[in-house]
């Protein structure tokens, strides 16, 4: 990975502030702290009986489908995506107001226990109650457009999210 396309903590705070919905926070932190799985599986299957709090610190509870085949792992995350976690489920509405156009479009999101749900738009076909691929691909248009269209994708986020996990840990080991 080129070192120049690598995120800090302060880029991504930066660009958090930029971002209207509660659950696209939610999304970007996961993908920051290493949350993704197979065709971002461990993402949509996320409930809130997926997290958990322990000895003050918090823990997900993730599941990732690869073929039709699961597999389940527990992480640690942090108070503030445990809290994003918590907006993202019950957030109610979704404001698209997209990059690329003046006008600004409320949703609502369909009934699901998912964090991520659907949106409901208007549509006779069912749903499985987890979003879409396609929100996924939205949140990196979004993040490519911030960029300045920089070759940017959700795994930039992921490998950026290990080096600063990595970095916070020696850094916390170093100063005990």
């Amino acid at each position: 990975m080129n070192k120049s396309y690598m995120y800090h903590l302060d880029d991504f705070n930066n660009f958090v502030l930029t971002v209207e919905n509660d659950s696209d926070i939610a999304i970007y932190r996961a993908l920051l702290e290493g949350i993704r799985g197979d065709d971002y599986s461990e993402i949509k299957n996320l409930k809130s009986s997926s997290i958990e709090i322990e000895n003050d610190k918090f823990f997900v509870n993730l599941c990732n489908e690869e073929d039709g085949v699961k597999s389940y792992r527990k992480i640690e995350i942090s108070e503030q995506l445990y809290e994003d976690l918590i907006c993202a489920d019950h957030q109610t509405f979704y404001l698209d107001c997209s990059w690329n156009t003046d006008n600004m479009d409320l949703y609502e999101y369909e009934a699901s226990p998912y964090i991520f749900k659907p949106l409901e738009l208007g549509s006779k076909s069912s749903s499985d109650g987890k979003m879409e691929n396609s929100t996924i691909k939205r949140c990196e248009q979004i993040l490519n457009h911030y960029l300045a269209g920089k070759s940017q994708s959700a795994i930039t986020f992921v490998d950026s999210g290990t080096v600063l996990n990595v970095q916070f840990k020696l850094n916390w080991k170093m100063e005990r």
